[in-house]
């Protein structure tokens, strides 16, 4: 995330990174499918179930280090959404996830991450308690992880600061970013949230969109980019009916760009806008920070503006569609109307199926595509090429060509004949 808009001159260009992980149970497990098609037969491997394990995590902190403090453990927070009743295929292999995690944890195997392990099974929650409550339950699960992991804050300064631009000529290299410059880390991640279901599709893009909007709406907060709808009016107090202030504590860090003084005379705040140029006795961030996680579905769309949140359902219902056709299902993926809610227009066309129907047609894709699609993926990977390929020799062919200049001469002499 960047800011939109052009700051003043001479001043760096503040921006915003935040990191999250998909995937499914990294360990060695398979599904067979049963006679009804939408059923599967989970089977974890019998020898050495975990071998590996600890490598899968060990990638994690080399790909996201924690810079702020070498010293500090890097926080992986697994956010488990398989199914845990009794009874249920999927519960052997939370527990499996859940052991394995302990396992690590005890023999200290991954000694530079804190690894955290939760289970939210998001299909139990739904039927009992419905879509608003499990979204709600899932946001009270994501809160303490996500405030205390945070986000990445920086600064682009450009590089031709000062220098004359040519506005006759807009292909000029010193016009905008396009003339390069330098980035600054204020401050980076302190972690990563890893959601996972059993397929890494449906129920993990769900929650991961959950867990995501929350993170968008604090970042625009932090870069003085409040997305509060215009209609939303503050909470009222019981006694007076003012709205109710927020304590001192409940204060968001100040924008890029403003600066906190006391006065001289009164010893009271007041605050420096060095972007207008301009002072306030009133707090730019007044509200209280992560405030949106105590929300429930209609306070969150009733105070948020819109279109920033659509332009973000729309992105996770392309990708996860995408992912979908490419790489699991070959149909669309479900659960999307549950990220509709959050846009202004609900795509009638993805309900007109019904979730039953997507079922039998994932079914029937897993049945008869499965394999096919496997082999597909491996060609493209270059896995087993000589079992797909037998043809192929162990050793590829050698072609040496002559130098340049002999091939020069000889294709002069064919010419001149």
């Amino acid at each position: 995330m960047v800011w939109p808009y052009t700051m003043p001159f001479g001043r760096p260009l503040p921006f915003s990174v935040y990191l999250w992980r998909q995937g499914t149970i990294p360990i060695w497990w398979e599904a067979d499918i049963k006679g009804t098609l939408v059923e599967t037969n989970i089977h974890v491997h019998e020898t050495n179930p975990y071998v590996g394990f600890d490598i899968y995590f060990h990638r994690l902190i080399n790909r996201y280090p924690n810079a702020n403090d070498k010293d500090n453990k890097l926080c992986i927070v697994c956010i488990n959404l398989l199914k845990t009743s009794i009874g249920e295929p999927e519960l052997q292999l939370s527990q499996h996830f859940q052991e394995a995690i302990n396992y690590i944890k005890s023999n200290n195997e991954v000694p530079n991450a804190n690894l955290c392990f939760r289970n939210y099974d998001w299909d139990a929650n739904t039927r009992v308690l419905g879509v608003p409550n499990t979204v709600h339950g899932l946001w009270q699960l994501l809160k303490d992880p996500t405030i205390g992991i945070g986000f990445g804050m920086g600064e682009y300064h450009d590089l031709n600061i000062g220098k004359q631009r040519d506005i006759k000529k807009p292909d000029t290299p010193n016009k905008g970013l396009i003339g390069g410059g330098s980035f600054r880390m204020v401050c980076k991640q302190e972690g990563v949230l890893r959601f996972n279901c059993g397929s890494s599709l449906n129920r993990t893009n769900v929650a991961s969109f959950l867990g995501i909007v929350q993170v968008l709406m604090e970042q625009c907060r932090r870069l003085g980019l409040p997305l509060d709808s215009p209609k939303y009016v503050p909470p009222l107090s019981q006694e007076g009916g003012s709205p109710i202030e927020p304590p001192k504590g409940s204060f968001g860090p100040l924008p890029p760009g403003w600066e906190e003084r006391n006065d001289f005379v009164t010893g009271q705040v007041f605050y420096v806008d060095h972007n207008l140029r301009t002072t306030t006795w009133c707090h730019p961030c007044p509200d209280k920070p992560w405030r949106r996680f105590d929300m429930t579905i209609d306070e969150f769309r009733g105070c948020s503006m819109q279109a920033p949140i659509t332009e973000l359902v729309d992105l996770f219902l392309k990708a996860a569609n995408v992912h979908a056709m490419l790489n699991y299902t070959s149909s669309k993926a479900t659960h999307s109307d549950i990220i509709q809610i959050f846009g202004e227009q609900v795509n009638m066309e993805s309900k007109s199926i019904s979730p039953n129907k997507l079922d039998d047609q994932d079914g029937c894709a897993n049945v008869l595509l499965d394999s096919t699609r496997q082999k597909q993926q491996e060609m493209f990977l270059g896995l087993r090429y000589h079992q797909h390929f037998p043809s192929i020799p162990s050793q590829p062919l050698q072609v040496f060509f002559p130098p340049p200049l002999l091939s020069t001469i000889v294709l002069n002499e064919r010419l001149t004949n």
